[in-house]
């Protein structure tokens, strides 16, 4: 992913969203090695993605804010999260949703994902936590492609109808 300013991410979201969107400190981030932009606002009840989606061939960013539930700590449970399909142990995953317009007028879409939005991180193993429970075999490739996929597929079930 390309390098990207405050203001540039900033301007992907609705005015709604721009008066509590946080973006964190970006000189520390390392864009060569993501495939996305997600990170948590200081509260912890949202999380935001900036995703540079492939369109006839040009790529235009997204940005989208999710709603996040993160669930009380429970017994020992492995939970998988939907977009790197990494295994985590326990309290690993969180659940974000966005509402979208359905048919009824209201419609939540929703995943499990990584709790921290750090999926690029995992599948290149540049997490600090504990590797995944079940090893996978498969090149970083095809990780990568994966990765992808599963972000393009929840964007296009959360898009063309919502703007942030």
């Amino acid at each position: 992913m390309e390098a990207l300013s405050e203001g540039e991410i900033v301007a992907l979201f609705s005015r709604q969203v721009r008066r509590e969107l946080a973006v964190p400190d970006l000189a520390p981030v390392d864009w060569g090695v993501l495939d996305y932009f997600g990170w948590i606002h200081p509260s912890g009840h949202q999380g935001y993605v900036v995703y540079p989606q492939a369109n006839a061939g040009v790529d235009r960013l997204v940005g989208l804010k999710l709603n996040r539930y993160a669930p009380p700590p429970t017994k020992r449970r492995g939970r998988m999260c939907s977009w790197c399909n990494h295994m985590h142990h326990n309290n690993g995953t969180a659940m974000y949703s966005t509402t979208v317009a359905g048919t009824d007028g209201r419609r939540i879409v929703g995943n499990v994902m990584c709790r921290n939005l750090d999926c690029s991180l995992r599948i290149r193993n540049l997490c600090s936590d504990p590797p995944s429970s079940m090893p996978e075999t498969i090149d970083l490739t095809r990780k990568i492609h994966r990765l992808e996929s599963a972000l393009t597929q929840f964007v296009a079930r959360v898009k063309p109808n919502q703007t942030a």
